[in-house]
């Protein structure tokens, strides 16, 4: 099977066909990219893997607004985090959801049929789905690339060991930005269930479900321009609420 980035830049450029990038805003909690057809979406913004000298982080900068989509779709794969980070928000923007059969919304953690005493694992810590699970009776190890030594974080170098023995797994989609996601599910191939969980997942069902992958939660945003300033401005999931909407698609 092919690198899930390899197929998330495939599945993003079929629906790109005639779309243009109305505007395109990097943060320092996320990356912004609108649509002139009006739909958005958003890639995380991993600060610990920045590596800049100087000023200028993207050379050809000013130049991203008016492009096809399909130009920012493949700098998924690019090695520079500000750059990845760009060309997820473009594919979530693609793969924004509209009408599919089975979409929910609201809080996620229900749909993982967590039950006390699971042994669930989470890879990017997100401390109020953290506290829910907990609160239902499971425990939940965190990992974390970018909190190594925080208390509560769990160190990377034991998800080889945790995971194969997990009831639960829910992945931040920003292991799709350090490319750890492939090696992250494999591990976890024994879990009852896989959540590929945050405001960065992709919405594409045909993607992840061959990897196991039996939920994907994410947002659709319902005020692209109200986006981009929040972005612009450093903000983040916090002041998501009133301008998306939670999303979940169960993947069986």
């Amino acid at each position: 099977m092919k690198p899930v980035i390899e197929a998330l830049i495939a599945g993003g450029l079929s629906p790109a066909g005639g779309e243009r990038v109305a505007e395109v805003r990097v943060g320092l909690g996320y990356t912004a990219v609108t649509l002139e057809s009006g739909r958005a979406g958003v890639g995380a913004m991993l600060r610990y893997m920045l590596e800049a000298d100087g000023c200028s982080i993207l050379p050809y900068a000013g130049t991203l607004g008016g492009r096809d989509a399909a130009e920012l779709v493949p700098l998924l794969r690019s090695p520079g985090i500000v750059e990845t980070s760009i060309g997820l928000a473009a594919v979530n923007a693609l793969f924004e959801p509209h009408g599919r059969e089975g979409l929910s919304t609201g809080d996620p953690v229900g749909l993982l049929g967590i039950r006390p005493g699971d042994r669930v694992a989470m890879v990017g810590n997100m401390a109020p789905v953290v506290e829910r699970i907990r609160r239902i009776g499971g425990e939940c190890v965190v990992f974390d690339d970018g909190r190594a030594g925080e208390e509560g974080i769990t160190e990377t170098s034991l998800e080889e060991d945790l995971l194969p023995g997990c009831d639960v797994v829910v992945l931040s989609a920003t292991s799709l930005l350090n490319k750890t996601f492939d090696r992250l599910v494999e591990l976890s191939a024994g879990a009852r269930e896989i959540c590929v969980m945050g405001a960065s997942t992709p919405l594409a069902p045909d993607v992840f479900r061959p990897r196991g992958v039996t939920l994907l939660s994410g947002r659709r945003f319902t005020d692209p321009g109200r986006l981009l300033r929040v972005v612009g401005e450093a903000g983040g999931t916090k002041s998501f609420g009133p301008i998306s909407l939670k999303v979940n698609i169960p993947l069986r």
